[in-house]
């Protein structure tokens, strides 16, 4: 056996993964994607009533929309370069530092945002400020949910991968529920006045505490057993030491195996872009389009959300049983065939049946998509440049598909006049780049791995292409 293979093979009981090892490796990383949900799912659900008219000037109607939408566009901007910088780091001085400096990291951009003062009292320093501290978000969001994904994989028992792994979405997801349950009774408590003069900052300060509650979880954490194989790989001289340079550690990842790294990058498409159709822009076109009242929209969101803790443990279940690429598959061609029956639903204005087509393609489009991401994407890049790899290209795709995502939506139905159709073949297209993804992505995963985690199954193992 090759010294490359040594460094690359999977772990075993002997490694101590121990329930209780798995348990805990569980905690810490599912308290980083609640506590990123629940800040960036704040921000989507004030984008359009608060953000717009708090942080732009008076008057602006629909270019102020727009812009709000740029700002929530910028956090994805700045997650690639987070995601490269913090992947190398990652690769160089372990999992378990990068979980702890992205969740301060985004802890203290929210805390800040829900401190701004507005544009009437500072001008256009708010628009701007507001424009640093997404910025700050994007940058330690992009390595958080990538890390936590490695970790988990590295760090859990190989028999339920798929549903260990599927409790870190459970934590974005109630993350994002307890946002919208803050922001929903805060808005139903207090005057409209009250609301947009001080309410909408509550939750966004409530994000320290969150933070410290998180920090505290990651701190009492040790490394992954495979990086710590690694690292003692590379003392040994048997391993090549990590790359100091973010750029360089990118570079050696799309070297190591280009078509990988294009898979990389395709596969969260259609998941992402169906996902924040449904949430981020689907806040704006219910209330702005279809005419549903505020509380009738959180209603259809929160419902959303509900529905996606219940089932995606379910699709993680699958994963383990069926394997994560039949579950792949199942979530994009369900996104394609549900995303302009979904739109018709949302076009006949009546609440139930918008509803229940929110809910299917939330729990088909973008959580078994979802699920499924969660072991393939660690299984595309090797131990030794895997959150280079997989941090970059992955956000690289958040920056120039998933973050403007909203924005576009929103400028298509603009330009047919509130139609929604370009948005839904938007769905299509992404969902295919997905399954393209798929069809490209070569594994690295040796005999041993596959068979040892189901959820490998039909991968295939380890290719030099």
């Amino acid at each position: 056996m090759s010294n490359q293979d040594v460094v690359a093979s999977p772990t075993s009981p002997a490694d101590g993964l121990t329930r209780a090892r798995s348990f805990r490796a569980i905690a810490a990383a599912t308290a980083g994607t609640f506590i990123e949900w629940y800040e960036y799912g704040l921000y989507t659900y004030v984008a359009g009533l608060v953000i717009a008219p708090l942080f732009f000037p008076e008057g602006a109607g629909s270019v102020a929309v727009l812009a709000t939408f740029a700002t929530f566009a910028v956090g994805f901007a700045a997650r690639p370069v987070g995601g490269i910088v913090l992947g190398a780091a990652g690769d160089r001085w372990g999992r378990r530092p990068v979980l702890i400096f992205s969740i301060i990291l985004m802890g203290v951009a929210t805390t800040s945002i829900g401190l701004l003062p507005p544009f009437a009292a500072i001008g256009i320093w708010a628009p701007a400020l507001l424009v640093l501290f997404r910025l700050m978000q994007g940058f330690g969001a992009g390595a958080e949910l990538a890390s936590a994904m490695i970790y988990v994989n590295e760090s859990t028992q190989q028999k339920a991968k798929g549903y260990h792994s599927s409790f870190l979405l459970v934590g974005s997801m109630m993350g994002a529920i307890l946002s919208l349950v803050l922001f929903t009774g805060l808005s139903a408590a207090l005057t409209s006045e009250a609301f947009l003069e001080w309410g909408w900052r509550v939750p966004f300060l409530l994000g320290a505490v969150l933070t410290v509650i998180g920090l505290l979880l990651r701190r009492k954490v040790g490394e992954s057993p495979e990086f710590e194989r690694v690292q003692r790989e590379r003392d040994a001289g048997r391993a090549p030491m990590a790359r100091r340079n973010p750029l360089a550690a990118m570079r050696d990842a799309f070297k190591a195996s280009p078509r990988n790294f294009i898979a990389g990058f395709l596969l969260p498409s259609g998941l992402n872009v169906t996902g924040f159709v449904a949430q981020a822009f689907g806040i704006s076109y219910l209330s702005g389009q279809i005419g549903l009242s505020a509380d009738e929209t959180l209603l259809t969101i929160f419902v959303m959300m509900g529905v996606g803790v219940l089932v995606l443990p379910l699709w993680g279940r699958l994963t383990d049983k069926l394997g994560a690429k039949l579950v792949l598959y199942a979530g994009a061609i369900g996104g394609i065939i549900l995303a302009f029956p979904y739109f018709m639903a949302l076009q006949t204005g009546n609440l139930p049946l918008i509803v229940v087509a929110s809910v299917l393609i939330w729990a088909v489009g973008w959580a078994a998509g979802n699920a499924a991401q969660l072991i393939i994407l660690p299984a595309i890049f090797r131990t030794e440049y895997r959150s280079s790899g997989l941090t970059s290209s992955r956000e690289l795709q958040g920056a120039l598909v998933a973050g403007p995502t909203p924005l576009i939506a929103t400028a298509l139905v603009l330009a047919l006049g509130g139609a929604p159709w370009l948005v839904a073949a938007m769905i299509v297209l992404a969902q295919t780049m997905t399954i393209v993804g798929m069809l490209i992505a070569r594994p690295t995963l040796t005999a041993e791995e596959v068979e040892s985690a189901s959820a490998h199954r039909g991968l295939g193992v380890k290719s030099s292409a």
